[in-house]
């Protein structure tokens, strides 16, 4: 089954979220949550790969980690699909005509009280994109093949303010992915495991260390 219909199959009838990939349950966090979309795109090339963004060192929120581009949902915005291409456009320059919204995921709550709603995009080849340098410090892609492949994830036990919880993580070429960006991204595999019909692993490193940072 081609790429794109796998991932057509894999957001058609999306269901609740793996509630493991849930960073706490929605009862424990600490803030109001604060509505947010992202977008998974897919360049539609010969080898389908996924765009990543690192985020610069100066912002309160998230500094120099790798996330999908996206951000806040504000209120002009039509809906989360419509924030998501917005701030695509805002970041990396990604033309919205240049997206083909396959579907999306269920949202996904993160420690800090966003809650984010991932989108699926199939995006046009050949796009000249650029960081803008606010919020961005670069751009990078990662293998569609290797992004769904199980064998590429790993799973950790981390505890915070005494409560336990699971972090995902994958790396790439020196670029360590992990937090909510990896969980979206395992949840996405996941269903794309599932409607290709094989099995999806991920092995568990041993031990619980402490959770003094944020993501």
């Amino acid at each position: 089954m081609a790429w794109r219909r796998l991932l057509e199959a894999a957001v058609a009838h999306a269901g609740p979220a793996d509630t493991r990939l849930q960073a706490l349950d929605a009862r424990r966090a600490r803030h109001a949550a604060r509505p947010a979309a992202v977008l998974i795109g897919v360049e539609a090339a010969s080898e389908p790969r996924i765009y990543f963004t690192q985020r610069t060192q100066g912002l309160t929120h998230h500094p120099g980690q790798i996330s999908f581009p996206g951000g806040r949902i504000d209120p002009g915005d039509s809906s989360p699909a419509d924030a998501a291409l917005r701030e695509c456009h805002e970041e990396i320059g990604l033309a919205r005509e240049a997206v083909t919204l396959l579907g999306g995921l269920p949202c996904y709550r993160t420690v800090t009280g966003f809650e984010i709603k991932p989108f699926v995009g199939w995006i046009e080849p050949g796009q000249m994109l650029q960081p803008d340098g606010v919020e961005i410090e670069r751009i990078f892609a990662v293998p569609l093949a290797y992004a769904m492949d199980s064998a590429h994830y790993r799973s950790e036990e981390r505890r915070r303010d005494d409560v336990c919880y699971r972090v995902y993580s994958i790396d790439f070429e020196g670029h360590h992915i992990w937090g909510a960006t990896a969980a979206m991204l395992m949840e996405l595999a996941q269903r794309v495991a599932r409607a290709a019909g094989r099995p999806f692993f991920v092995a568990d490193v041993a031990g619980i260390s402490d959770q003094n940072g944020r993501f």
